[in-house]
């Protein structure tokens, strides 16, 4: 059976779970080629009466939510009085519009999960008992000819009765007061995390960074200490040469409290004196040395 527009409309309204807010202009007669502009209208009139049904629920739990809502102040309250007055008002041709354009769904920061899930499928219920409704009355071509086999429309509303689901009743949920202070709208939500993110990411670098900073010095420390067992390994150094290699050894030292990278030299005119004091197997000791206790550091820091 071929499914009409307005039916095809409506399963695919039910299927997403959305509310209806435009008649469904078509009905199964208008898909099979019917050309009787009267029953269409008619069709689409009919469908009108789920505009603003869902809107109505909303505002029904939200009203009784409201008489019990104490906490809430007086702003407070005139907020959801406006929600509720502005979803009263939605009918055909006349859309909701929020009262608040930066915040259109603050009226459902108002119901829990379980009220919204209970309206849901009350609206989807009510759109499939109307578009059956109008079906009967006013859907398929054979109507429009008399004496003609109407079995296709029996069987094509049947179907829609038997895909009717499931109603949790409003009714069944407590009610309870509404929130206050009022919930954050999720672009505020957003905007919070976004913020936190930010402050996170920024504590983070400020955490490395003084990491880092308490780690500066260390090549220069452990070269000390290359440079002191160099010095006891050391014989026949004259006082001289013994008296200098203690002073670069000390500037070292020196330096690495300092937080350098490199060795403030003793004698200026020989500013790698220290340096020269290290073989290639000492400088690359010392790296390995360095990258090892460098990232110990930095892991059991940046972990506080």
């Amino acid at each position: 059976m071929t499914m009409s527009m307005g039916s095809w409309v409506l399963c695919f309204v039910v299927a997403i779970g959305a509310v209806p807010h435009q008649t469904l202009a078509q009905s199964l007669s208008s898909t099979l080629g019917a050309t009787k502009l009267d029953g269409l209208k008619n069709f689409a009139e009919c469908q009108n009466q789920t505009v603003g049904y869902q809107e109505n629920l909303i505002a029904d739990r939200l009203d009784a939510k409201l008489a019990k809502s104490t906490a809430l102040t007086a702003a407070e309250r005139d907020v959801w009085a406006g929600d509720i007055r502005a979803l009263r008002q939605v009918a055909p041709g006349r859309p909701f519009k929020a009262p608040d354009a930066k915040n259109p769904q603050h009226y459902l920061m108002g119901l829990t999960d379980d009220e919204q899930v209970a309206i849901n499928s009350m609206n989807i219920r009510f759109v499939q008992e109307v578009n059956l409704a109008c079906e009967h009355k006013y859907g398929g071509m054979t109507r429009y000819s008399p004496g003609s086999d109407q079995s296709g429309q029996a069987r094509y509303e049947q179907q829609l009765r038997d895909k009717m689901g499931k109603v949790v009743d409003i009714a069944s949920v407590p009610v309870g007061p509404l929130p206050s202070p009022f919930p954050k709208s999720a672009a505020e939500v957003a905007a919070e995390k976004k913020a936190a993110q930010e402050a996170s990411r920024k504590a983070m670098m400020q955490q490395f960074n003084s990491c880092a900073d308490a780690a500066k010095g260390l090549r220069l420390s452990i070269m000390a200490d290359h440079l002191q067992r160099n010095l006891d390994n050391a014989h026949g150094l004259s006082v001289k040469e013994r008296a200098d290699f203690e002073a670069d050894i000390k500037a070292t030292r020196d330096s690495a409290a300092k937080g350098l990278e490199q060795v403030e030299p003793v004698d200026p005119s020989n500013p790698y004196r220290a340096m020269s004091r290290l073989t290639t197997q000492d400088q690359i000791d010392i790296a390995t040395e360095f990258g090892k206790q460098y990232s110990e550091r930095m892991a059991n820091c940046t972990r506080r």
